[in-house]
């Protein structure tokens, strides 16, 4: 009876991460902004689909929600949201470097993209000071958040992707005056975006030059980490996310992984 009743309680609360967001604000509008065309370039990761102006977070400062193309999980063309952030005024010689910020846990589920936010600017990390910095700020989504399919949370090939993806992107926008040289800045989930896109880049997107990472407290070794919290009601909601995801994309039974996850503790 214990068992059966922990697993119903792990299977609920799986159930109901697909609707939550952790500790983010639920989204206060729904555009078609988000939509994925219905054929997408497949020659061209960062080709831009859509962008538009965002009120800018500061004086002197610019920002846009864009809609860029990136590689899936599969290696398939996708479409991934994200946010832009310039200085305004003239662009320098030589244009200006990016930061690529990669953003911790926020949720699996599309309401759940920072870009969609209330308040989208609050949580990255940095960004007053690296726009007084005369920097371009980019903010990526990563996949499956604010645009359709499956989030694939902790996958750390697919966050990097669209960490690197978007300061492509953002060289083509003129607006931005984005230089080829940048750096990715990650926090939790992020510092793993982070470590993997420090890992792909050269091989990736040979045509841009990666100065340096910083991954602060990153989803490393995930084995440990999810048994060293699964007794917390943070390790569950994050163990959730993943038993969604990787079920999703690995094939993996969540009946199966939620009960062996639980066996040592309903039995002792």
């Amino acid at each position: 009876m214990r068992t059966k009743f922990a697993l119903l309680t792990a299977v609920v609360l799986t159930a109901l991460v697909l609707v939550s967001c952790g500790t983010q604000s639920s989204n206060k509008f729904s555009t078609s902004f988000y939509n994925a065309p219905s054929s997408i370039p497949s020659n061209a990761p960062g080709t831009v689909l859509r962008f538009e102006t965002m009120n800018a977070p500061f004086p002197e400062s610019q920002a846009w929600r864009v809609l860029y193309t990136s590689t899936g999980i599969d290696g398939e063309p996708i479409a991934v949201s994200g946010m832009v952030f310039a200085p305004a005024g003239p662009i320098p010689p030589g244009g200006r470097p990016v930061v690529s910020w990669a953003h911790p846990t926020t949720g699996i589920d599309d309401q759940c993209a920072p870009s969609r936010s209330p308040k989208p600017y609050n949580d990255v990390q940095g960004l007053a000071d690296f726009l007084n910095l005369g920097w371009v700020v980019v903010a990526t989504d990563y996949q499956g958040l604010g645009t359709g399919g499956m989030h694939p949370y902790l996958v750390g090939a697919s966050e990097a992707q669209g960490t690197i993806d978007i300061v492509r992107a953002a060289r083509n926008m003129v607006e931005t005056g984005a230089s080829s040289n940048y750096f990715v800045f990650g926090h939790s989930q992020g510092g793993q975006a982070a470590l993997f896109a420090g890992q792909m880049a050269s091989a990736y997107a040979p045509e841009l030059q990666l100065l340096g990472v910083a991954a602060a407290a990153p989803a490393g070794l995930l084995v440990p980490l999810f048994q060293a919290d699964k007794n917390t009601a943070a390790g569950a909601v994050l163990g959730s996310y993943a038993v969604v995801s990787w079920s999703d994309i690995f094939g993996y039974d969540e009946a199966t992984v939620v009960k062996s996850s639980l066996s040592d503790r309903v039995h002792a």
